[in-house]
């Protein structure tokens, strides 16, 4: 793409990898780091086992096994240093719910990061709305001293008769709620993640939750398109004819139509999510993410 594209981009969309340029002088990455803490909502509040879209299988960068949390960061940090990578990393406490523990298991889990100052400048930590309170963010706010800090709240939609069907176990006054807290003068940046093409949803539904986004002012949105996870509720409604899922074209068209509404402020984390081919049910599209991508930004930059 030309510069001219890439100045229109800029000026539509604030990319993660834009963000992390301005930031910083050096390349950053993200490591996904997993705690195994489990998800409170799938182990004890409904009974119903969780989110019906959702198996953290599907979703994490490396295994789940029960690895100590420095091993994984040494083995990442490893892993890309002999890939010829000399920037610096962000650790990422990505699967499951990485507040839901004792406040004192929390700072043991978190403090590893000191010991890999010299390569870590970030600290991004994923969770649910309804487990933050003002312990664990006080505790949070103490690295942001040290490391840019993000904390990734899962929303998926605002509307709560849509979080009420997929069964998320939170509602929407949930999310403004643990957002107020973490504004409490504190340095933490706020990205939710939302999920487009949730059933029962329209275009105008799913701009109701950017137009939200941007009402909070908040500093990040990482956006998910619907994927059937095998073995999941979904899996069983699609099977029985219940939902549906996009093609590309149809994802394409609706990111072009949502992503112009963001605030220009908004850091996009991202566009699309990956699955493993043997548990992705659909969709099966016939173009590669980077092919997705690379039309994505054309198109966006021919939008006056």
């Amino acid at each position: 793409m030309d510069v001219i594209g890439v100045l229109e981009i800029k000026m539509k969309i604030r990319t993660f990898a834009n963000f992390l340029k301005e930031r910083f002088s050096f390349p950053v990455k993200k490591i996904g780091i997993q705690t195994l803490w489990g998800c409170p909502h799938r182990e004890n509040r409904t009974g119903k086992g969780g989110c019906y879209y959702c198996d953290n299988r599907s979703f994490v960068s490396g295994s789940l096994a029960p690895v100590p949390i420095e091993e994984q960061i040494r083995t990442s940090i490893e892993f890309w240093r002999k890939k010829r990578f000399s920037g610096k990393f962000i650790a990422y406490f990505q699967g499951y719910t990485n507040t839901y523990a004792p406040i004192e298991i929390l700072k043991q889990a978190y403090d590893k990061v000191y010991q890999f100052k010299e390569d870590i400048v970030g600290l991004s930590i994923s969770t649910r709305p309804d487990c933050i309170d003002r312990d664990v963010v006080n505790l949070i706010q103490t690295y942001c001293s040290d490391f840019m800090v993000w904390l990734e709240i899962g929303l998926q939609s605002v509307h709560n008769r849509t979080l009420e069907l997929i069964n998320r176990g939170h509602s929407y006054e949930d999310f403004v709620n643990a957002v107020g807290l973490v504004r409490e003068g504190r340095d933490i940046l706020i990205c939710a993640h939302i999920i487009l093409g949730l059933p029962g949803e329209t275009k105008e539904d799913m701009a109701e939750t950017i137009q939200e986004i941007n009402r909070l002012k908040l500093d990040g949105v990482k956006i998910h398109h619907l994927q059937i996870v095998r073995g999941t509720v979904f899996h069983d409604w699609y099977n029985q004819g219940k939902i549906d899922v996009m093609d590309w074209q149809e994802y394409l068209d609706l990111l072009l139509y949502l992503v112009p509404k963001l605030d220009p402020k908004v850091v996009v984390h991202r566009l699309l999510n990956d699955c493993p081919k043997e548990m992705l049910i659909a969709p099966h599209w016939s173009v590669s993410k980077q092919e997705f991508l690379n039309e994505f930004y054309r198109r966006l930059s021919l939008l006056g």
